[in-house]
């Protein structure tokens, strides 16, 4: 699917929601006081601090006032909110439960509460919200926070109870039903969520109404139903996001246009939030997403960046349509545009020196990793495409600090990293002479990444020209072959190896594929294929070979005067 359609109420959603009003933690606390506490001046210190980022200072200030003034329960509160904006939930939730004990209202309770939900604690979060609702009878979203709750805790029956007892107390609203339609739907209940829904269809203004009625008919494979509802909800809520449902649902009918004109409806809109539409985007660039041409693809991802400018990502992914279209230049320029707005994005650094050498600016790329790095301190993955960069200007001392230094710092970086880091080593390590190191270091990033089918081809063809373990090189060979089938480096490394080991019919056989495989044939291609049907008896194709070879010569790694010695003895020559 490219969206789920159903609701799921995230339970950090709330300190999403109050972290971004950070510097405004005080405001509502100081209203319902009305009166000033004694440590007014001290709370305008937390403030200044949190306006400039210092929470270090802030949480300083607020521990000084909470030791003279231990039932300040506004000053727990905003460390609560704090210390979930780090992730420590352990000491967001002791200092959330403190403030509730000092102050027992419904906002600290609430908070205390979304943090029991993020340690999916559901009992206590139950119990806490039992009594919430009975001292709070007014407040109907209590008791539909309630049913979630309780179907996480696998109570479905309790959460049923709790239902009909909100319907007595004259809760029942679309929204209410909207909650326990969730809940059948989350336990698998799709007909009882049906006949729930099914009144409010036309006559609620509520988009989760026809958000999940599209998703039970999807999931039932009546996707004209689908359509068809979720069609009305676009009518009677005029909510946009149901437009990211009706792209499922159209998806699912196999009707690829009104998909993309979905799509592009709801990319087009404010109300639909970015983090939406950015999975989207993820799903549609996926390489096993089949329906979109690129230029689709591009459409949306312009749409992205005019409704969203401000968000480093929206550039970030409209760079990468680009990048797969061939405009090196201009995916560079919007690379370059989410740095600027968010200095921090590694991922858009990463790309951006991608493009440098993409255009051959080796030295642009070298400023580019060095302003990454000073942004990024200690991040491997950029100290590793410095390091790259230092590669590709042939500056091997740079090139062996950066990435070393990058393997330094990789302890706590998931495999994938550390195997591509000792790759980029073994190739400096071949460089520099140091054979065996480098062996030492294709292996690790094999032993990191069993998938690494790089690291074993330039294994297996630094082996072979070194006639070293053949029949490992020829191991790691064909298995780069299997992971990639259609690389013709990776053919043409499986026939050099071959070749050295005397079976010149099957190193013909994978030449010939390399040859084929490639879209422009090297003069070492044609060179190493004329070197195998020479040791065949096919002398006069071997000098064919050979000769296309030389007119192929433009700063390949290959030795000319070696190349006419062949044509001219017509033999192999070391």
């Amino acid at each position: 699917m490219i969206l789920k359609m159903v609701l799921n109420i995230k339970a950090i959603g709330l300190l999403k929601k109050v972290f971004v009003f950070g510097v405004l933690l005080f405001a509502g606390a100081a209203n319902a006081q009305r009166v000033d506490p004694p440590y007014k001046m001290q709370l305008a210190k937390v403030e200044e601090r949190l306006k400039v980022g210092d929470f270090r200072e802030a949480m300083g200030e607020m521990d000084r006032i909470t030791a003279k003034y231990p039932d300040a329960a506004e000053v727990y509160y905003a460390k609560a909110l704090l210390f979930g904006q780090t992730g420590n939930y352990d000491e967001a939730l002791e200092n959330a439960k403190t403030a509730y004990r000092y102050d027992a209202n419904i906002m600290h309770a609430n908070l205390v509460v979304e943090l029991y939900k993020s340690k999916q604690n559901w009992a206590e979060a139950s119990v806490l919200l039992e009594e919430l609702r009975e001292r709070y009878t007014g407040v109907p979203s209590i008791g539909r926070d309630l049913i979630m709750v309780l179907s996480n805790a696998k109570k479905l029956d309790t959460a049923i109870k709790v239902y009909q007892d909100e319907v007595a107390r004259g809760h029942a609203s679309d929204t209410l039903d909207v909650v326990l339609a969730d809940v059948y739907v989350m336990n698998d209940r799709l007909q009882d969520a049906e006949s729930l829904l099914d009144p409010w269809d036309g006559k609620s203004t509520l988009r989760h109404v026809y958000g999940t009625l599209g998703y039970v008919n999807l999931q039932k494979g009546k996707t004209k139903q689908a359509i068809a509802v979720l069609e009305r909800g676009v009518k009677y809520s005029k909510d946009p996001v149901l437009y990211l449902d009706l792209a499922d649902a159209y998806k699912a009918d196999g009707k690829m246009k009104m998909t993309f004109e979905s799509l592009k409806l709801a990319f087009e809109s404010n109300q639909v939030e970015f983090g939406d539409k950015h999975r989207v985007m993820l799903n549609v660039m996926h390489p096993d997403f089949k329906g979109f041409t690129l230029d689709q693809i591009q459409t949306l991802a312009n749409t992205l960046v005019l409704v969203h400018p401000r968000i480093a990502e929206s550039h970030v992914v409209k760079g990468e349509v680009l990048w797969r279209k061939g405009n090196t230049a201009e995916a560079r320029s919007l690379f370059l545009t989410a740095v600027g707005i968010n200095p921090r994005h590694v991922d858009a650094w990463r790309m951006l020196i991608n493009t440098d050498l993409g255009l051959n600016e080796v030295d642009e790329a070298i400023r580019h990793a060095d302003e990454a790095i000073r942004a990024n301190p200690g991040n491997a993955m950029l100290m590793y495409f410095s390091g790259l960069a230092f590669m590709v200007k042939e500056d091997f001392e740079k090139t062996r600090i950066m990435l070393e230094m990058a393997l330094d710092h990789s302890e706590e970086e998931n495999t994938y990293l550390r195997s591509i880091i000792y790759s980029g080593l073994g190739d400096l390590y071949h460089q520099l002479k140091m054979d065996a190191a480098s062996d030492v270091a294709y292996e690790e990033a094999i032993q990191l990444d069993s998938t690494n089918s790089t690291a074993m081809n330039n294994l297996a063809y630094y082996l072979s020209i070194r006639k070293k373990d053949l029949d490992k090189a020829a191991v790691y060979a064909k298995r780069a072959n299997e992971i990639d089938a259609s690389s013709a480096t990776f053919q043409d490394t499986y026939a050099w190896v071959l070749f050295q080991q005397g079976a010149y019919k099957e190193a013909a056989f994978w030449m010939e594929k390399a040859i084929k495989s490639s879209s422009s044939p090297s003069a070492l291609l044609f060179e190493h294929y004329g070197d195998i049907l020479v040791q065949l008896g096919r002398e006069k194709e071997a000098v064919k070979q050979w000769e296309k070879a030389l007119s192929l010569v433009k700063g390949d790694n290959v030795d000319v005067n070696k190349i006419k010695l062949k044509i001219k003895d017509k033999r192999y020559v070391e």
